[in-house]
């Protein structure tokens, strides 16, 4: 359904067991994820840790539903190893196909899943439910970073893929990394802009100071000049109005983000 979660076909136990867990870990969510083909063996869940660093994926492969009801999600969460899973050290990939959320989704999405697809392997690259922005269709996400991009074609889905094996960042489709709060997202894209730093590990998070409503200034450190970058920004509503999902009546507003300055120290 559009809400995935709500509307699934999950056992009435195992829904409520993973409503419980998400309640009880700050800013976690559960996304569904399939493949093309018809699944004949084990089911596949992964539980991914997405930090500034120490990012981490568990793989768990399990036949019935119910089995989510003895494994310990708070403890593979909080960094643990629980029983039956076993660490994926490689990049994991997803691309939002969610048809019944926005039509968008997966009329732009299927294609990009598939050229990843080509690029990294089946096991590599899932098509996921509703990772928020449908109107930056189609939408992907690197995991265990958590970075997010969008309006993603082929030809920048081959380039994301390349760059992220690599540990960079392709500025021009990147709309921010899930361990970070938006203003401090916007915050990253425009130091990274003002210096041309794309690897991943370039800035370090330091200090988020909100100076006035709408308003805030950001630090980051950065090993490769060994500076600190303060960037002051705001948020304003577009003047311009787009339909924010392809099943808008009628357009919007949308909130935007814009430079006031930046500052190395």
């Amino acid at each position: 359904g559009a809400r995935a979660f709500s509307e699934s076909a999950l056992p009435n136990a195992v829904r409520i067991h993973l409503a419980g867990v998400l309640k009880s870990v700050p800013r976690s969510r559960v996304l569904f994820i399939k493949q093309t083909r018809k699944v004949k063996g084990p089911l596949t869940l992964f539980v991914v840790r997405s930090r500034e660093s120490l990012s981490s994926i568990l793989k768990y492969e399990f036949f019935e539903y119910e089995q989510l009801l003895d494994l310990d999600l708070t403890s593979a969460l909080a960094g643990g190893s629980p029983s039956g899973t076993t660490p994926w050290e490689d990049p994991l990939f997803l691309v939002c196909t969610h048809g019944t959320r926005d039509k968008c989704c997966a009329k732009f999405g299927i294609p990009i899943y598939k050229t990843i697809r080509t690029l990294v392997g089946e096991s590599s690259v899932w098509q996921c439910s509703h990772v928020g922005g449908d109107r930056f269709a189609a939408n992907v996400v690197c995991f265990p970073d958590g970075i997010f991009y969008g309006h993603v074609t082929e030809e920048t889905a081959k380039l994301i893929v390349k760059e992220y094996y690599e540990r960079r960042i392709v500025l021009t489709n990147f709309r921010g990394r899930s361990c970070y709060s938006f203003p401090v997202q916007a915050a990253e894209f425009f130091a990274r802009r003002e210096t041309g730093f794309h690897g991943i590990s370039d800035l370090k998070f330091l200090t988020y100071d909100p100076l006035k409503p709408n308003e805030w200034q950001v630090r980051f450190f950065s090993e490769v000049d060994a500076k600190v970058h303060q960037v002051s920004l705001r948020s304003h509503l577009s003047e311009f109005q787009n339909r924010l999902t392809c099943h808008s009546s009628e357009p919007r507003s949308v909130v935007q983000y814009s430079l006031i300055e930046h500052e190395i120290l």
